[in-house]
């Protein structure tokens, strides 16, 4: 289905990052088309452009620099640009018919892209989507054709950081076994100081935790938040249940507040400061802690499901590989993204940058959890992992949810009045994209 809007931005950027754009992108002059990967005598030059992750970074140079050994005709020239700019950069690229070979992208970007003919098909996707989890593949799907592989399982939910000490010093054991039992642990781990909160018990209130957790425990109660015609419906009692249950967690339990949200740190960054008992975040957040707080007094355990069902889960797609429809050298392209996702290039990228692997024989691989011992909670449930959907606007999803959470802990409109000017909002966004 032809996407206008998302037409007419391609062409406004076009116009505004046209010369920023064509520093880099690969062009006929660049290299003569082998027709495939290994050729002897002719050289192939590949553009490969990611956003700037310093683990991220390292470890794909360390791919392309044994992968340009091992094919001495091609050479790949990697690009990486600070996060904030870089999918404007593609989308300026793309448009302007000049983008890059190869392309990093996160997946919730890529219908723009897929639904407008801009991406080459994955060669043997039927195939190839047996390989991975069903929530990361979900981004890159398209008219059920595959337009991209997944580099990474973005998970937000299903595990949270804990002080074992804390635990200790209330005599509280752990892993909590069900949802009542996490909430009156969590009464008893939080520490007021008057009308403020000096440790949170269980810290959600994070941009990405509020609405991930309000689509997961929908979920968990074996209800959904689609409807038809590609609208979301939030008009329904296991909505209500699961919005009113997280207001119930800052107004009734009092377990958490929103006095640190929508700052400069995140929930991850507080609970390293000893601000909170259990932070419910993602995996990545780990890293955080050993890296820049050097703290390793934690762990990271599994969070019950809302319901005697089993923990499904809400998640996006995360980062992945596509290649361009403009690209002259197609086929080498694929062939280099082939061996980044191969089980033994895959499994060192997913150690290296501290992710969730998305492949499942790498996820089921017993030396990946001995070699990131914190991964074992996120992998252990990767199969209840449900793709988000298809939204159009992420982000406007998000901050619709969190406004009106916000309204609705405040007390300034119900449970039920938040959910449907949050589905209405919605629902006319989804419609523009059309």
């Amino acid at each position: 289905m032809k996407n206008v809007r998302s037409t007419v931005v391609f062409c406004l950027l076009a116009a505004i990052f046209a010369a920023f754009a064509l520093s880099g992108c690969s062009n006929a002059k660049d290299a003569k088309d082998t027709g495939g990967a290994g050729g002897k005598d002719e050289q192939v030059k590949l553009v490969f452009w990611s956003h700037q992750a310093d683990a991220f970074i390292k470890s794909y140079r360390s791919m392309i620099d044994q992968y340009e050994q091992d094919h001495p005709n091609v050479k790949i020239d990697f690009q990486n640009y600070p996060y904030d700019a870089y999918n404007q950069k593609l989308k300026a690229s793309f448009s302007a018919s000049h983008p890059p070979d190869i392309a990093e992208v996160f997946g919730t970007w890529v219908p723009e892209y897929s639904n407008n003919g801009l991406l080459a098909e994955v060669p043997d996707g039927e195939s190839r989507k047996e390989e991975y989890f069903e929530a990361p593949l979900g981004g890159f799907m398209h008219d059920s054709k595959l337009y991209g592989l997944p580099m990474e399982y973005n998970i937000e939910n299903g595990g949270m950081l804990i002080h074992p000490q804390m635990f200790k010093d209330k005599g509280i054991a752990y892993p909590l076994s069900t949802w009542p039992e996490l909430v009156e642990a969590a009464k008893k781990l939080t520490v007021a100081n008057g009308d403020s909160l000096k440790v949170k018990g269980f810290d959600f209130a994070s941009g990405d935790n509020i609405t991930f957790t309000f689509l997961s425990f929908i979920l968990q109660q074996k209800g959904d938040y689609w409807g038809e015609n590609g609208h979301v419906n939030f008009q329904t009692p296991e909505a209500v249940k699961a919005m009113t249950e997280l207001k119930n967690l800052i107004v009734e339990d009092k377990v958490a507040d929103l006095t640190t949200f929508g700052g400069q740190l995140d929930t991850s960054d507080y609970f390293f400061k000893g601000g909170s008992a259990m932070a419910y975040r993602g995996p990545w957040t780990i890293a955080t802690g050993l890296d820049s707080y050097k703290v390793n007094d934690f762990e990271y355990v599994p969070v019950p499901s809302y319901t005697s069902e089993p923990p499904f889960f809400a998640a996006e797609s995360g980062w992945g590989l596509v290649v361009s429809k403009k690209s002259k050298h197609a086929k080498e392209a694929w062939d280099f993204i082939n061996y980044v996702t191969s089980k033994e290039q895959l499994r060192k990228w997913n150690l290296d940058t501290f992710t969730v692997p998305a492949k499942k024989e790498v996820a089921s691989d017993p030396d990946f959890v001995k070699e990131n011992p914190y991964m074992k909670t996120s992998i252990d449930i990767l199969e209840y992992g449900r793709w988000i959907g298809p939204i159009w606007d992420r982000d406007y999803l998000f901050k619709q949810i969190n406004d009106h959470f916000q309204l609705i802990v405040a007390g300034k409109i119900t449970v039920e009045d938040g959910l449907r000017k949050i589905e209405e909002a919605v629902n006319t966004s989804q419609d523009q994209h059309k």
